[in-house]
């Protein structure tokens, strides 16, 4: 099944490949590996090694922090930051369990909390990340983050109108993201409103800083509304022509199909 570009921070494309490299592959050995066994304990952090890391590319910093985590098995950083690399490299559940253990000695941190949260969205399991990203709302007014997860959260559980709320409770701590106002327009798409997700997709698609992933959800929309020529004119401006077309046709098809709108939802790959 194809996943569209329902975003949040980090999407998987519409078209995206979901195989792994070579490289790729032997690079998760290795971190799953250094998670397993680790090598000879450090002794003592090396701080500017964990700045350096966040350079590199997300295998290395998986690798990197396997390594980190398996030293120092008690340190909130290395378990926070070895769970985001995971979530980031798709391994999500492992992703899950990493922060779970750490909050087991430290539950009230807001920033191992946001990630468990993150984990748990990615992990198909937003009815758990409620909690989490809802402490971390709670505790602080100025967090938009949390409140654009649990957005996402909320509409992967299709309560779309609670989650719009939580968009805009961010939008209004950040006026005119273009990701927040891209998510309110998604959960239209999800909600199957695509009338009512063009507007908005368009402000979005329409400010500076918009990401690629603001025009592809307004493709979404106009071509789900019957308008296939201008679907494919936006789609060409980030997208190879070999994948408009297969993204056309997909399209197409849940157009020609009500029934399969849900495929939407199943789809919705957004994570931060």
């Amino acid at each position: 099944m194809r996943t569209f570009p329902l975003v949040l921070m980090a999407v998987v494309p519409l078209a995206a490949c979901a195989t792994t490299g070579r490289g790729e592959a032997a690079s998760t050995q290795r971190a799953e590996q250094a998670d397993a066994a680790g090598a000879h304990h450090a002794g003592r952090i090396d701080h500017a090694a964990r700045e350096r890391i966040a350079r590199e590319d997300m295998l290395s910093q998986m690798t990197f922090w396997a390594q980190e985590h398996t030293n120092f098995p008690d340190d909130l950083e290395a378990a926070q930051k070895f769970s985001e690399a995971l979530r980031k490299g798709g391994r999500n559940e492992r992703a899950v369990e990493v922060a779970s253990q750490a909050l087991a000695r430290t539950p009230t941190d807001p920033q191992l909390l946001m990630t468990y949260g993150l984990a748990l969205i990615a992990s198909n399991r937003a009815q758990d990340a409620l909690r989490p990203l809802a402490l971390v709302a709670h505790a602080d007014p100025s967090d938009w983050r949390s409140r654009s997860a649990l957005g996402v959260a909320l509409d992967q559980l299709g309560r779309f109108d609670e989650a719009r709320a939580a968009y805009r409770e961010a939008l209004a701590i950040k006026p005119d993201d273009p990701g927040l106002l891209t998510n309110i327009g998604v959960s239209h798409l999800l909600a199957g409103e695509p009338e009512a997700a063009e507007p908005i997709l368009r402000q979005a698609a329409a400010l500076p800083s918009a990401p690629a992933e603001a025009r592809q959800n307004l493709a979404i929309a106009v071509a789900l509304q019957g308008r296939f020529d201008e679907a494919e004119r936006l789609e060409r401006i980030d997208l190879p022509p070999q994948v408009v077309a297969q993204n056309m046709a997909y399209l197409r098809g849940l157009l020609s199909d009500p029934r399969r709108w849900g495929d939407l939802r199943r789809g919705d790959s957004r994570v931060q």
